[in-house]
């Protein structure tokens, strides 16, 4: 264990054999006793299911309704009614008021999907749609129909419910330009919402890929990161927007201080590491391991990634140090484009010792403006570090390994003709607070998709580690952008014993016949027997929402962790940026709660889902809570096959009515 997760103090308890939770706040009144927990639950897994997923769309209401054939391009969740279930909520590309879009042939656009009691059948679940009535379409000159592609989620006003923040995603442009800014929805408890107060953070509409929420000062109260895009090349109204992060003041609104945390405020040259980049999707990731929230920065267009070091809330930008902002594969002469070039081009320096004839046709069109040389090379430029970067969209964090740190798991598009300095998604190890990250690859780690030729692409555009067969193990999901027709689909990768990884897409039923592709993926517990179904779509023409149920992970011994921050206890409620660990079995696995990431936004619910396999007894649950302390509470002897919440301040679990 590599972050500090005990004090001294603690770790004087803990070793005295003295069950404490280790806080810089005491209530100074005594408590109710807490009930005894109840009676011990232990499943014996047998074989897993072949397949592990079921197509049931239609059977939970995101299926043609009528008239209505739903679309989807972007999905978050969250329990909006506090009813113990995840909700879902929809949007489609377009950021426009219109409640439907030409581009989608009339179809709506944006739902949000209630998962409430089926009305033929107690026993079941079916989602319904409630935007309607929601609030969530409303804006501030009072025309009504919210334009938005994007959705982030947490307790921005700290009174126990989940909040909203919309932003557009459209690219700003003449032809597309959302009119609605970002703005903040505060909800009743009954996922009916309204408009929080106006501020900075509506100020500019921006093109917002993605965003974060989370608590970068730990204030108690949720702060805003959205990804920004400067340098567009395709956009004559490029507005070149720097890095912004928006401080929360625990009612909704927000203030602008970029610059005053560290932030850059004047772009510079590609050559100086320091220029405004296409940031195409954030994460927040308590990277060293100190208690605080950095957050990475996902570069499309073969540009450097980002990590801005949160230094007790300054930051300082680390990707290369970390070795995040690229890997160290920069040998570009089997690049295609570079072969070409000297083809036309063999006196030019650039090209000495003479590389080999290229395999592709050089006058190629792949795309507007990539020239005689397949898709374009310019020395000076595309030869250099800063250019040999990857088409990145998503950074996910997690640890991987088990073993403490925080690991990242990017998802880029890999062109074949680009050769072996294009970066491809991968895992990208933490070998401890402030040290490079190692690279395995992908041929010792089992993600590897061999292809023949030039012409194949993996389009990944989002990255999620979860333990989908609940055996302890995280698996991986790569989703696609679709834009490459069939050479590139969606890749689940289940982690075996040994810490390598098999292909089991087609198997688990994810991707067959027609679905190939799937966009963001959202994993909840939608029929409530503790294992993790997916709710996705399809990055196709048709964007039709998906849903799967799991039929893996069922008959594991598992545990649900909810963390509830309390009121005024300087936590915020959501518990945005906690870090959980759980020890069953000899194994100690460990998760964070997060405020959303990535291209588009993962955004699952705040029940973090621990498969424990055959191990039946949890030794202990320790969480780092995100206060100003990085206060620590360890839970020993938890019953496993509950759900469990934990409140800040409070040292007894509170358990769940039924096992599973």
């Amino acid at each position: 264990m590599r972050f500090p997760f005990l004090s001294s103090s603690c770790g004087l308890l803990a070793l005295v054999g003295i069950v404490a939770a280790c806080s810089s706040k005491s209530s100074g009144t005594a408590t109710p006793a807490a009930p005894p927990p109840p009676a011990a639950v232990c499943k014996t897994p047998g074989p897993a299911s072949a397949r592990w997923f079921s197509d049931v769309t239609a059977a939970y209401g995101l299926g043609p309704q009528g008239a209505v054939t739903p679309v989807a391009s972007a999905l978050s969740a969250a329990d909006l009614d506090g009813d113990g279930f995840a909700d879902v909520f929809t949007e489609a590309v377009t950021s426009h008021r219109a409640a439907t879009d030409a581009t989608w042939k009339g179809k709506q656009v944006r739902f949000l999907y209630m998962n409430r009691p089926d009305p033929s059948d107690a026993t079941k679940r079916v989602f319904v749609d409630a935007l309607a009535g929601s609030g969530l379409l409303d804006t501030r000159d009072g025309a009504g129909n919210r334009g938005f592609g994007l959705a982030d989620m947490g307790d921005l006003d700290d009174d126990g419910d989940v909040d909203v923040v919309l932003c557009p995603t459209d690219e700003v442009n003449p032809t597309s330009k959302p009119e609605d800014a970002c703005d903040a929805f505060l909800n009743d408890g009954k996922a009916h919402f309204t408009l929080a107060p106006p501020s900075d953070l509506g100020k500019t509409v921006m093109w917002v890929p993605g965003s974060v929420l989370f608590d970068y000062d730990r204030d108690g109260f949720l702060d805003f990161w959205p990804s920004t895009v400067a340098h567009w090349p395709y956009n004559p109204l490029d507005t070149n927007v720097p890095p912004k992060l928006f401080r929360g003041n625990g009612d909704g609104t927000f203030n602008d201080v970029s610059v005053s945390v560290g932030l850059p405020a004047k772009d510079a040259l590609p050559s100086t590491g320091k220029q405004y980049r296409h940031v195409f999707g954030n994460t927040a990731c308590d990277l060293d391991g100190d208690g605080d929230d950095d957050m990475i920065l996902a570069s499309y267009g073969r540009e450097e990634n980002q990590v801005w070091r949160n230094d007790n809330g300054h930051f300082v930008e680390v990707g290369h140090a970390l070795g995040i902002d690229h890997d160290d594969r920069q040998d570009y002469s089997d690049d295609q484009s570079f072969r070409c070039f000297c083809a036309a081009n063999p006196t030019d320096t650039t090209c000495t010792p003479m590389p080999p004839a290229p395999g592709v046709t050089c006058t190629d069109a792949f795309g507007a403006g990539s020239g005689p040389y397949f898709r374009g090379w310019q020395p000076g430029v595309t030869d250099q570090s800063w250019s040999l970067g990857g088409n990145n969209f998503t950074i996910a964090c997690g640890d991987i390994d088990d073993d403490g740190d925080m690991d990242i798991l990017s998802a880029t598009i890999v062109h074949g003709d680009v050769g072996s300095s294009a970066d491809p998604s991968e895992l990208a190890l933490n070998p401890g607070p402030g040290q490079k990250f190692t690279r395995p690859g992908n041929d010792k780690t089992g993600l590897l998709r061999k292809h023949s030729g030039f012409y194949w692409n993996d389009g990944d555009s989002m990255s999620v580690m979860v333990d989908i067969d609940l055996d302890g193990r995280k698996d991986i999901l790569l989703t696609e952008t679709g834009a490459y027709g069939t050479t590139d689909t969606s890749a689940l990768f289940h982690q075996k014993t040994d810490g390598t990884f098999e292909r089991n897409d087609s198997a688990a039923g994810i991707v067959t016949g027609s679905v190939r592709n799937l966009t963001i993926p959202v994993f909840i517990d939608i029929d409530g027997d503790g294992d993790l179904d997916l709710v996705t779509s399809q990055t196709t023409a048709t964007a039709q929402p998906l849903v799967f149920l799991n039929n893996v992970g069922q008959d594991q011994n598992l545990v649900r962790v909810h963390l509830d921050g309390g009121a005024g206890t300087g936590v915020n409620r959501s518990a945005v940026g906690a870090v959980v660990r759980v020890t069953a079995g000899g194994r100690t696995q460990t998760q964070y709660v997060s405020g959303g990431y990535g291209h588009g936004n993962v955004q699952n619910d705040f029940v973090l889902t621990f498969g424990l396999g055959a191990a039946c007894a949890i030794d202990k649950i320790e969480v780092r809570w995100p206060d100003a302390s990085a206060t620590v509470t360890s839970y020993p002897n938890v019953v496993s096959n509950y759900d469990v919440t934990l409140t800040f301040g409070k040292t007894d679990p509170a358990y769940g009515t039924h096992a599973y």
